[in-house]
């Protein structure tokens, strides 16, 4: 799948971070990409000054992160491309998207969007059905009454006036704030693989992060290569694209 618009520099760094969950990321980190073209309108006028009093430690925890990108995640995730066909990574990419909608459609409700609510839960019934399990994703096919977002649980908190609190780096699971990683906590609630084995439901997330690893690497090279300092571009980035999602 490739992204419908160019992204502007900013952009792109919020899209890569609220994508890179590495391996273990919540359900709200492994959502299909959206297009920014709406979101640009608001990256551009969003001011992205968030409290940062871990710098030391956010800073560390980046910089492991990379060196897991590069010498872990990328050679692992190159293999796997090489020996598995497109068609049958598009095919499981939409099974795992298929399986977030109680995501996207509790928190479509929660935040008061009914109509995004019902469009989600049609394009579900409609991918499960005749998309064989969600295989098959035809929601393309059919012009819907709005075009639904990705909601998560954080754009909620947004939603319902709750502040960001403060920036943090986790390892492994990559950039936050306190709000969104409360609301990574929510979002594990109403993703079906928590209610399997621990060890096949963690397995089974981290296999889905994975998967779509091809869809933020590339952006990730460029902000490395663009950025002078890519642990601010990355925060600031980051901000920018959660605001500009909450605001939408």
């Amino acid at each position: 799948m490739v992204l419908r618009a160019s992204p502007s520099r900013p952009a792109r760094w919020g899209l890569l971070l609220a994508l890179l969950a590495f391996l273990c990321g919540g359900p709200a980190l492994a959502q299909t990409p959206p297009s920014l073209e709406e979101d640009d309108i608001f990256l551009e006028d969003t001011d992205a000054r968030v409290p940062d009093p871990l710098e030391r430690w956010n800073r560390a925890v980046f910089v492991f992160n990379d060196a897991a990108i590069d010498y872990v995640l990328r050679p692992l995730h190159n293999g796997y491309v090489a020996i598995t066909p497109a068609p049958v990574r598009a095919g499981i990419h939409n099974v795992f998207h298929n399986l977030l909608f109680p995501v996207r459609f509790t928190n479509s409700l929660l935040q008061g969007k009914g109509l995004a609510a019902g469009v989600e839960m049609s394009y579900f019934i409609l991918n499960t059905t005749a998309g064989l399990g969600g295989i098959l994703d035809l929601s393309p096919y059919h012009a819907p009454v709005v075009t639904p977002d990705a909601e998560d649980m954080g754009q909620t908190f947004s939603v319902w006036g709750l502040g960001e609190g403060f920036y943090i780096v986790w390892p492994v699971l990559g950039p936050s704030t306190i709000k969104d990683t409360l609301g990574e906590v929510g979002d594990s609630f109403l993703d079906p693989f928590t209610y399997l084995d621990p060890w096949v439901g963690s397995a089974l997330v981290a296999a889905r992060v994975f998967h779509d690893l091809d869809r933020v690497l590339d952006l990730y090279d460029d902000m490395r290569h663009l950025a002078v300092e890519p642990y601010s571009a990355l925060r600031d980035g980051y901000i920018q694209y959660r605001r500009a999602k909450a605001a939408k």
